[in-house]
């Protein structure tokens, strides 16, 4: 009895940079990879993105470089000795604050990358807590709504990395109902040991999104094979990744030994595929599984035209 339940996850997109999912709050500095409106330590709606709290951190300093020049001005002047001394030093340090302002807006996205690596490294151990602290809240709310604790989770991950969180995000998406339209992903949840949930997880991913399958993805299937075989559905999971596999050439070359211990198994358009694939390309080293798939070929699809 299939107990899965169908899912509708929120969209998605990954930021191009890990820190763009990440945000400070102005009030008491606390970080979070979720999007509440208002921070949950001080209840303040004071959240923003780090790049831009760095952002205004460097044109902080960049004012205050401009201030000091400004002061050392008024000083000259108010300590000049003559009239000439007074123009001198308020000609000088107007060109000096003009030369400053210039160089700085020429390199203000410079300023700014620096102020976001040194805020980012200066608070590195703060920033895991409170990652730490958005991800024992997303698995907080697992009981009452597991599909909102897999999207905390996803949000989380961007920025905490590592088999804990992605053990938790397997596990909810082996209660749901895995359809082709979603928004899934895959390399982002391999584990470094062998997990049956994952090997489950990979086999349904086959099936809807075999677009999926890449390159860590076969390594850690070849890794964990025997542990795979072993499992209930060992050999349907087992069959569609390698007729995953074969729906790209390099693919099918790298792993031609794993796939050829299944192709007795693939599906027709699969084998279809791979048998075009040997045909279009006789002298790769196929490893001997184009002798295989002409075997099968001749006792399986013999007198099917499509062959």
């Amino acid at each position: 009895m299939n107990k899965k339940k169908p899912a509708i996850f929120r969209p998605f997109k990954a930021p191009r940079y890990a820190f763009g999912k990440l945000r400070i709050c102005r009030r008491c500095g606390r970080y979070t990879a979720l999007g509440e409106e208002r921070c949950t330590r001080c209840g303040r709606a004071a959240l923003i993105p780090v790049e831009k709290h760095a952002a205004a951190l460097a044109g902080r300093r960049m004012h205050t470089r401009l201030l000091f020049i400004l002061l050392l001005t008024l000083a000259g002047i108010y300590f000049g000795q003559s009239l000439q001394e007074m123009i001198l030093c308020g000609a000088g340090g107007i060109v000096l604050a003009g030369l400053v302002y210039y160089t700085q807006r020429k390199v203000r996205q410079n300023e700014n990358l620096y102020a976001l690596n040194k805020l980012l490294g200066r608070n590195i151990f703060s920033i895991k807590e409170d990652l730490e602290l958005n991800r024992q809240e997303a698995v907080s709310v697992l009981r009452e709504n597991d599909v909102l604790a897999y999207e905390k989770l996803r949000e989380i991950s961007i920025l905490l990395r590592g088999d804990r969180i992605s053990r938790q995000r397997v596990a909810l998406l082996h209660g749901f109902q895995l359809r082709k339209d979603m928004n899934l992903e895959l390399e982002q949840l391999l584990l470094k040991d062998f997990e049956p949930l994952l090997a489950e997880y990979i086999g349904e991913i086959a099936k809807v999104r075999p677009e999926l399958i890449k390159d860590r993805t076969l390594r850690y299937v070849k890794n964990y094979e025997v542990q795979i075989l072993e499992m209930d559905r060992g050999l349907i999971i087992l069959t569609a990744v390698a007729g995953a596999a074969v729906r790209m050439k390099r693919y099918a070359l790298l792993y031609s030994g794993m796939i050829g211990r299944y192709v007795q198994d693939l599906p027709k358009d699969r084998f279809l595929r791979l048998s075009r694939l040997i045909a279009a390309n006789p002298y790769e080293p196929w490893n001997g599984l184009d002798a295989k798939v002409e075997e099968i070929r001749e006792l399986k699809y013999r007198w099917d035209p499509e062959m």
